[in-house]
């Protein structure tokens, strides 16, 4: 029989194995360089030969009839197609592999999580979603594998099971762990373009004022762990994130001035907040009792800071028999009762909200205004505190305040 033909299905069915056993293998006089073997067992395998910089090169395609006539063809098209730009089939198809080969727990170990723990101020809260929401979905899946139709499926289980918050967190993550194996080289096309985040409906309003704050205020006063105590009252008094305030340090505040240069912010400007007289006095007694430069060290006398204040928060608010409340709405509380009596972007200023920008030729009519607007929660957290001091000892705080004769 002739070596060299127009494959057709018919044909290629009629070839019989060399009786000697050699194995044979013909050419198709369609496509150029397009083969098939068949060995002594009559196994028929596809090749494309081809010559790529001078030098000769074949390329296994598949099994006949696995892969029909048609599709080898279009198959050896492909790659002579690459090799008319100046690829070679080959390599590109070995790059297929490695990616393939690559999961997303591998790239999150080796790649992913190193980058984000250089980078992230949380980091943790970044950790924690990788190994409660996405490891257990896709660790073992390669890159090149996850759908698109499985990221939506996982951001609308985990809106039912925990909120639209969580979801979206999760997803911002795997989608900016793609893009990065995307900038990386080891993905083509990020899954989660195009999945919409979900509306967030949880965001917490609550805050203090009135009688809770009062009840608020006494339940500090018998809490065991006075640091924990002192932060709850400077973040009622200054309104700054936990964060800034469970990384505030001595070294960047000043008695005289009354001022603390705010560097570990959230949107990475730092700022100067303003410290009223609760502030500062909460300050000159964390400066007696702490052995270190942190406000507010951690209980078990390391160079650190206070880790998680949550469980002393949890014993306050039970203690004042207050519901509905976090440590984050101190934070609401302070902007509520500024909001109330200035305007808004004061309240966003002394906050650290970029709600409003405020021009250079106002900075000094700024200050002066937030100090009075921080001034007027410092009066009021006050005369909380008398109010929720025992008769016995406001009488007597009052005699000694009373001038002599």
């Amino acid at each position: 029989m002739k070596r060299q033909f127009k494959f057709t299905r018919k044909s290629l069915d009629a070839l019989q194995p060399d009786p000697s056993g050699a194995g044979c293998e013909y050419s198709d006089t369609e496509v150029a360089g397009l083969r098939i073997t068949q060995n002594a067992l009559n196994r028929k395998t596809w090749l494309l030969r081809y010559t790529f910089h001078g030098r000769k090169r074949s390329m296994k395609l598949g099994e006949y009839p696995g892969i029909d006539v048609a599709e080898a063809r279009m198959l050896a098209s492909e790659a002579r197609a690459q090799i008319a730009r100046g690829i070679d089939p080959q390599q590109t198809r070995a790059q297929e592999a490695l990616a393939r080969s690559i999961t997303l727990g591998r790239f999150m170990q080796e790649d992913a999580l190193p980058h984000f723990q250089t980078v992230q101020r949380s980091y943790r809260d970044t950790y924690g979603r990788w190994i409660h929401h996405l490891k257990p979905l896709f660790n073992d899946t390669p890159l090149t594998d996850i759908r698109t139709q499985d990221v939506q499926r996982m951001h609308d289980a985990l809106r039912v099971k925990l909120s639209p918050a969580t979801a979206n967190r999760v997803l911002a993550l795997l989608k900016r762990v793609c893009n990065l194996a995307i900038m990386f080289g080891k993905l083509e096309k990020n899954p989660c373009r195009g999945i919409r985040m979900h509306p967030e409906n949880n965001h917490r309003q609550r805050y203090l004022a009135g009688d809770e704050l009062r009840r608020f205020m006494l339940a500090l006063e018998c809490e065991p762990n006075q640091t924990a105590a002192s932060l709850f009252k400077f973040l009622l008094a200054l309104g700054v994130r936990r964060g800034e305030a469970l990384t505030a340090k001595f070294s960047d505040m000043s008695l005289e001035t009354a001022t603390w240069r705010l560097r570990n912010v959230k949107n990475n400007r730092a700022r100067t907040v303003y410290l009223n007289d609760v502030a500062l006095e909460i300050v000159k007694r964390q400066r007696m009792v702490s052995r270190w430069d942190w406000v507010f060290p951690a209980r078990d006398g390391r160079d650190a800071h206070m880790a998680d204040p949550r469980k002393a928060f949890a014993r306050v608010v039970k203690r004042a028999e207050i519901s509905g409340v976090v440590i984050h709405s101190l934070r609401h509380s302070f902007i509520s009762a500024v909001a109330m009596r200035y305007q808004l972007h004061t309240a966003g200023a002394l906050a650290g909200q970029r709600v409003l920008s405020v021009t250079a030729r106002y900075a000094h009519a700024q200050e002066q205004q937030l100090r009075e607007a921080s001034g007027m929660v410092s009066n009021m957290l006050q005369e909380a505190m008398t109010q929720a001091m025992p008769a016995n000892a406001r009488t007597s705080q009052q005699h000694s305040a009373a001038p002599t004769a």
